[in-house]
């Protein structure tokens, strides 16, 4: 389950990513986009009012982490409220820079956060399924309400009405997936023999022996977290609360933009466009220009103007991906120091009691 050694090894791959990302928006935004109304819309932003977001965003992390906390706490693993905050930007930091179906960030997060811990690895990657299956759930609730409010509301063309249900059947069978895998040990264990031979056929003389028996360990320990927090739902009711207020919070974002733009806020829009920004993440396609034009698509589609869509989405990106980078990236940063010292400090005191160190 462990990231790389470097994370950020990848640099090249995240920077031709972003690069295709911008060319293809750039080709949307000159073929589709009427610029004259988009600096019309956006020239009158309410500049107080968008800032604002800027402050809510962070907030609803804050609630997301305290939902992580309180499964860490109800699975007995110490964790303080600072450091599930910490851990959780990092994890948005990895779910936002490397597009991996959505795990990059929960595995990046359990790994790391095992290694400034100490605490087992199983238990921690159950806490953060456990959230992960928690906020899928809400979404699949949310997109159904925005679809139930968008068929009743109004009359959409029949390629869109089908494009915003196959999104609502992916969200739903990404969410059947994680769950169905939690659940069944043998799946988990297939999945695992999976990764093995794909590793075997990339490095021929690696022996995954050692990595088997390590992650064969974690990965029991992870069903006994889950099922150990399936034997008693009491404990799911504040990361649901949690969650819910996270979701909010979040959501609130996009309002706050319509209402800097002083348009009235079309709520079933909104809960169908968040919900499928939500679910290209999940899929590992919510790179920067491939979502930026769904988006804006999906908002045209919903019978918002050019120029609205084109607005609302690039200022909601600003504050959910941009601003996200920049201050994950820093967590991230954070995180890495903060290990590395712990691991000198492990060094210097065995190297004292002259015991050799791993």
């Amino acid at each position: 389950m462990a990231p790389q050694k470097n994370p950020l090894q990848g640099n090249k791959k995240l920077f031709l990513l972003l690069t295709f990302g911008l060319i293809a928006f750039l080709v949307y935004f000159v073929l589709f986009i009427d610029l004259t109304s988009f600096i019309e819309t956006i020239s009158q932003a309410n500049i107080i009012l968008y800032v604002i977001s800027f402050a809510v965003y962070p907030i609803g992390v804050f609630f997301s982490s305290m939902a992580w906390h309180s499964l860490l706490n109800a699975l007995t693993v110490k964790a303080s409220v600072k450091n599930a905050y910490l851990f959780t930007w990092v994890g948005l930091f990895f779910d936002a820079a490397i597009p991996q179906l959505g795990l990059s960030g929960d595995v990046a997060k359990t790994y790391l956060f095992s290694k400034s811990s100490s605490e087992d690895a199983g238990k921690i990657g159950a806490s953060v399924i456990g959230q992960k299956i928690i906020v899928m759930s809400l979404t699949v609730v949310t997109f159904s309400i925005g679809l139930f409010l968008v068929l009743f509301n109004r009359t959409l063309e029949p390629l869109a009405t089908f494009a915003i249900i196959l999104f609502l059947i992916l969200s739903g069978v990404s969410l059947f997936l994680i769950y169905y895998l939690s659940i069944k040990p043998k799946a988990t264990h297939v999945l695992l023999q999976f990764v093995i031979r794909v590793g075997l056929f990339f490095r021929k003389n690696w022996d995954p022996t050692d990595f088997k028996q390590k992650t064969i360990k974690t990965i029991d320990n992870f069903h006994l977290s889950i099922n150990e927090l399936k034997a008693t739902p009491s404990v799911l009711i504040m990361p649901t609360i949690y969650s819910i207020l996270s979701w909010i919070f979040d959501i609130g974002v996009m309002f706050l933009v319509f209402t800097a733009l002083g348009y009235p806020i079309p709520f079933d829009s909104v809960l169908i466009v968040y919900t499928i920004s939500g679910v290209l993440q999940a899929v590992g396609l919510g790179i920067f220009g491939v979502n930026e034009i769904i988006m804006i698509s999906t908002f045209h589609a919903l019978g918002l103007p050019n120029g609205l869509s084109v607005s609302v989405t690039l200022l909601s990106r600003a504050v959910t991906l941009w601003f996200r980078m920049i201050v994950s990236y820093g967590a991230f940063q954070w995180t890495s120091i903060k290990i590395a010292r712990q691991k000198q400090q492990i060094s210097t005191t065995l190297s004292k009691r002259g015991c050799p160190a791993n």
